[in-house]
């Protein structure tokens, strides 16, 4: 009893295939009358016949084969509970749970080094599936935070393309009634007594465009182009035949203290023309030219159908790049300004296949100066001839003409060789040369602000050279080195310049205004003050 208690509690080996310990088969009686002894020489003979000290109550073949015993079903997995022996008695007994986890399952036996490897390592399917469900849980949580990205980055790049221009203060709409004259003031800064008005908001650049609709019940157009103070902007519009300006404040952002350039076409030019398309209803577009951040070309376009804040132009899209210091003139279908190494160049609209209308050339001028003045103005009815004014290294101001051929001369004058400072401001106009609308000839005016403040005009007839200059009172009270530009009516090939001096007019700046003055055919007048934001 001592010695079998003794290798029951003894600690196998292990690593080794006969360290199995406490292994008993437990054989039920099957009702035959099998005595005590014979059992217990059964299991003496067996221990007797093994060859190892740690391998205790193994089974005899016959045993197992015998048809009389039973097979013992167990349930599985149950807890293994070690043998115990029962009281005054010397026969081992095993509760048949601990058997069927120590077999797996009836009829099939497993080692000690099988039992222990199953726990110390090997999992079940039960087990297995929390860490499937946790590595699952990280990837759905890993493809929602992507997807989120995605998503976030997509509103972002669409809201680029939607509205390029503008990102900042919504634009806003006031419209002014005929008779209305803001009166703007002079904002204080500092404390106290000691309050000063602070310094004149300057405008760097201002560009006009319009047009005349003829007929019994005509009117004209003006369109006005400034940036305010915080780089955004603004577009104030002039309707005749109600008297009233309709101003929009901060419809883009541009680069600080871009210039600018306007002009305006009637898509009746177009009709019947292939490759050519607007926006259905459209008659009159007005558009304004200017820089972004990057030094591109930008356009902004006002279908007279579209919404009072308009939208991007297609001309964005085709990033030309200026020289950082350029200057712009525009009257349609040209743009001209200075490449990046000073060179002029001009953007051409002509639509030679559908959606590819802007088109690109050097101009055949003298050397220009960095940051030179550019004004273009037509010089010739129907558009026959286009003229451009820039100013050359030395100072000397070049009338460069161009014909719709193509084909190009230079012209220098005696009205203004070196009298315009390089900083100064320079604009032009044209107007029939009379009633006839068969006459070609136009008569040009060039402005320009001296070194001494005054606003002086030049001008030809298209015939008799350049004459002036001269200045005139509605000219008084223009600030230093103000913004200048000058409205020309649209003349288009086959189209003629209307007659008269309707559109004939002038806006530059006098404090913390815009004025408008106009002219006749002989003399000057004060129109009034635009009512522009700053």
């Amino acid at each position: 009893m001592s010695e079998r208690s003794t290798r029951r509690a003894g600690t196998p080996d292990p690593m080794s295939f006969f360290s199995i310990s406490n292994l008993y088969t437990i054989i039920e009686s099957d009702g035959h009358s099998q005595t005590r002894s014979q059992r217990m020489s059964d299991i003496d003979e067996e221990r007797s016949s093994t060859r190892s000290s740690y391998l205790t109550a193994l089974p005899r073949w016959e045993n197992i084969k015998s048809s009389h015993r039973s097979r013992l079903h167990v349930p599985v997995p149950i807890i293994p509970k070690r043998a115990h022996v029962r009281k005054d008695s010397q026969t081992p007994i095993l509760e048949k749970d601990a058997l069927a986890k120590e077999t797996g399952g009836p009829g099939f036996h497993r080692s000690d080094s099988q039992r222990s490897g199953g726990r110390s390592g090997a999992s079940t399917p039960a087990k297995e599936e929390q860490p499937r469900h946790s590595r699952m849980m990280i990837w759905l949580v890993l493809v929602l935070v992507i997807v989120l990205a995605l998503a976030i980055i997509l509103g972002a790049v669409l809201g680029t393309f939607v509205n390029p221009g503008h990102s900042g203060p919504q634009p806003s709409i006031t419209e002014i009634p005929a008779g209305t004259t803001p009166t703007p003031t002079n904002l204080p800064s500092g404390t106290g007594d000691s309050q000063t008005p602070a310094p004149t908001p300057h405008i760097a650049s201002v560009a006009v465009t319009g047009w005349s609709v003829p007929g019994s019940m005509g009117y004209f157009s003006v369109w006005l182009f400034w940036q305010n103070s915080q780089g955004y902007l603004s577009r104030a519009a002039f309707n005749s035949s109600t008297g009233n300006w309709t101003r929009v404040s901060s419809f883009a952002e541009a680069k600080k203290s871009t210039p600018f350039a306007a002009s305006s076409l009637n898509a009746e030019w177009y009709s019947g023309q292939e490759n050519y398309s607007f926006p259905g209803g459209m008659q009159y577009q007005a558009g304004v030219i200017y820089l972004d951040g990057r030094n591109y070309l930008t356009e902004w376009i006002f279908p007279d159908n579209g919404p009072e804040v308009g939208q991007p132009g297609p001309l964005t899209g085709q990033k030309y790049m200026a020289l950082n210091e350029t200057k712009v003139a525009s009257y349609w279908p040209r743009i001209v300004y200075q490449g990046m190494s000073g060179e002029i160049r001009e953007a051409h609209y002509e639509c030679h296949r559908e959606n590819e209308c802007w088109h690109e050339r050097v101009l055949s001028t003298t050397t220009a100066m960095n940051s030179t003045q550019l004004v273009a103005a037509p010089m010739g009815n129907n558009l026959s001839s286009l003229g451009l004014f820039y100013q050359e290294e030395d100072g000397k101001y070049i009338n460069y003409k161009e014909d719709s051929d193509g084909y190009s001369e230079l012209w220098t004058n005696g009205a203004f060789p070196h009298d315009i400072p390089p900083a100064s401001s320079v604009a032009a106009f044209s107007t029939t040369r009379s009633e006839d609308p068969g006459d070609s000839g136009l008569k040009t005016y060039l402005l320009w602000q001296d070194s001494n403040g005054t606003i002086q005009v030049s001008w030809t007839d298209n015939g008799g050279g350049w004459k002036g200059p001269i200045t005139h009172p509605a000219f008084a009270g223009a600030e230093t080195n103000t913004a200048l530009t000058c409205l020309t009516g649209l003349t288009f090939s086959n189209y003629p310049l209307p007659a008269g001096t309707e559109l004939a007019r002038c806006y530059f700046q006098t404090g913390l205004a815009l004025r408008e003055v106009s002219f006749d055919g002989t003399s000057w007048d004060v129109v009034g003050v635009v009512p522009i934001d700053l």
